[in-house]
């Protein structure tokens, strides 16, 4: 596996990538059901700035073979804080990769005088819950209905 940058080459990748995920997995990461992904949710996802939003994938095999396998990212919503989020294939859970992933982004924002990730994650989605949970970060959760607002202190 290869942890890297997303390029802007990998529109095929991250739409191969996201057609092999189930309905349920959309929706844990979109709190909502769509099919595919446009020619505009391509390119808002693989050019990103790198100043504003920074955006990772893991990737396994290498040239044509090289498939997108998980993503995150994070979004600044200001000179401090961030969303953070992530995508990890079915078949490839359990493996540590969203904690790894939450590690680089981590390093990377901090780096950038980024002191705190806030997510929004679905009270059913415990993976996503524990990854946060055993990140060694400190947290705080708030729960509003169906979601739980988490925050990290980077």
């Amino acid at each position: 596996m290869t942890f890297r940058a997303i390029r802007v080459d990998d529109r095929e990748r991250v739409r191969e990538a996201y057609s092999r995920l189930s309905p349920e997995a959309i929706y844990l990461r979109a709190f909502r059901y769509k099919k595919d992904l446009s020619e505009s949710d391509l390119t808002r996802i693989t050019e990103v700035d790198f100043q504003r939003e920074v955006a990772l994938v893991v990737t396994t095999g290498a040239g044509a073979q090289e498939a997108v396998i998980a993503g995150g990212r994070y979004v600044c919503i200001d000179n401090t804080a961030a969303e953070v989020a992530f995508t990890v294939e079915e078949r490839y859970r359990g493996l540590g990769i969203a904690s790894r992933l939450l590690g680089h982004l981590a390093a990377i924002a901090r780096g950038r005088g980024i002191v705190r990730f806030d997510a929004d994650v679905l009270a059913n989605n415990q993976p996503m819950l524990k990854v946060f949970a055993r990140s060694g970060l400190p947290i705080e959760r708030r729960r509003e209905g169906s979601v739980i607002q988490v925050e990290l202190t980077l």
